[in-house]
């Protein structure tokens, strides 16, 4: 039986990593490079709260937010630094991943994917996007350089929102919050 006390402390950690998510998508909009060990962490705290724990998602997920994080060190400075068309490429990523979210996970990640490519597309036709040279390999080098960040951290939050919709199911379920 869950205790009212263990009930608390999960809500707590559900609350820190929801707010850990937010962040880590909002570092996503400004091109920050911890933005998606950020989200991994509301990721990682809202997987401890569950009563079986996803360990191949969570090892997944940590495994892509560290290999994002070693590309962008090693990203040069003027370009880990700008913030061309991340708004585009971001929000685009973040709308794909809930498109694909509604039909299922796998789907999600193809979704952020393309929602990334087309952001970028749509900021490379605007005035500002026109130095891009879509298409081009400097087009795409750009691409990859901020999208795989917004790809992987978007996946992060729409895994961590499928988890907890699992989480509120299984405890609407319990006796002790429904008597």
């Amino acid at each position: 039986m869950i205790t009212t006390a263990v009930i608390t402390i999960i809500f707590a950690v559900l609350a820190i990593s929801l707010l850990l998510l937010a962040a880590g998508m909002i570092l996503t909009f400004l091109s920050n490079r911890y933005a998606v060990a950020v989200s991994y962490a509301g990721l990682f705290g809202i997987g401890m709260s569950i009563h079986e724990l996803p360990c191949n998602s969570l090892i997944f997920w940590g495994v892509a937010a560290g290999i994002v994080i070693v590309i962008q060190c090693l990203l040069p400075k003027n370009i880990a630094k700008s913030t061309r068309g991340v708004g585009y490429i971001a929000g685009a990523t973040l709308a794909g991943t809930f498109v694909g979210l509604a039909i299922s996970h796998e789907w999600m990640i193809v979704g952020a994917v393309a929602g990334a490519i087309l952001g970028g597309i749509a900021y490379s036709r605007t005035p500002a996007g026109s130095v891009m040279e879509f298409p081009s390999s400097k087009f795409l080098n750009y691409l990859c350089a901020k999208g795989l960040p917004a790809v992987v951290s978007s996946c992060i939050v729409g895994t961590a929102i499928l988890w907890l919709t699992a989480i509120l199911s299984e405890m609407s379920a319990s006796p002790l919050i429904n008597p």
